[in-house]
């Protein structure tokens, strides 16, 4: 059973490179404010 990240799920779904990389994007953004939010909480 092959094993897939979220990106490379969205670029399989869609079959679209660009598709891969606008979901890597939105991952690491999505990631960026959760730490930004948890650093303000421990504030």
């Amino acid at each position: 059973v092959r094993k897939f990240t979220a990106p490379e799920f969205v670029g399989e779904r869609y079959g679209s490179q660009g598709a891969r990389v606008i979901a890597a994007m939105i991952s690491i953004a999505i990631s960026i404010i959760y730490c930004v939010a948890q650093f303000k909480g421990l504030a």
